[in-house]
């Protein structure tokens, strides 16, 4: 009558339990540590239903990684939409500091990441199922960039140009702070960088009016 037999309830929620396993899992012991026997230890699931749910380990593995650096992304959302009436540069910076507050918890998963990343370059299948999942990541980035803008239109090309700088800056600086913590910026270097950028802006623009003629017209 409209509702699922229970077959099709187990079934779903021994998918979801086998992806929170994951999502734990590859946090834990990382990529390469973690086997198709451990996840169904831990989701109470048999050897089969793996494949059965998600085709192999590493495409399971690879989906608990892009909900948790979706997880991850909303939190950072959720800073930058503090700030409703900055533009989308202040929250870009306010978002990269969340980021860093929040990178010692996360370095587990993006290293297991680059594992996964490497086992991607010898399967297609894996390949595209990362590239679907970073092109979500953009859009997902996208969007908060672009919250809360009110009457300020943003040109898409912008909005992509600065999600795609804003991953790349994470990505660079998580991967900084696998090989040398001690050089990643701070949150509080990087609201010292906004302050000194929105100085220089406005001493920029004092200039420019000080300099202009009288009446707005050409001297």
């Amino acid at each position: 009558m409209g509702g699922q037999d229970a077959p099709s309830v187990m079934g779903n929620a021994t998918k979801a339990a086998l992806l929170e396993a994951a999502k734990q899992l590859v946090a834990e012991r990382g990529y390469a540590g973690t086997s198709v026997r451990d996840l169904a230890a831990a989701s109470g699931a048999n050897l089969a239903a793996v494949s059965y749910h998600f085709g192999s380990r590493e495409a399971l593995l690879n989906q608990a990684l892009q909900e948790s650096f979706l997880e991850w992304t909303d939190r950072v959302a959720r800073v930058a939409r503090t700030e409703p009436d900055a533009g989308p540069p202040a929250q870009m910076l306010a978002s990269l500091r969340a980021l860093l507050e929040e990178f010692p918890e996360n370095q587990p998963l993006f290293a297991a990441f680059l594992e996964g990343l490497l086992q991607a370059r010898r399967s297609p299948a894996l390949h595209g199922q990362l590239a679907g999942q970073d092109a979500e990541q953009r859009q997902r980035v996208g969007e908060i960039l672009t919250a809360g803008q009110g009457d300020r239109e943003i040109p898409a090309r912008m909005v992509e140009v600065l999600a795609s700088l804003m991953i790349a800056v994470a990505d660079g600086l998580l991967l900084q702070s696998l090989l040398d913590p001690a050089a990643v910026p701070t949150g509080e270097d990087l609201a010292a960088l906004a302050k000194g950028l929105a100085t220089a802006k406005g001493k920029g623009e004092g200039s420019r009016a000080a300099s202009a003629p009288p009446g707005g017209g050409s001297p």
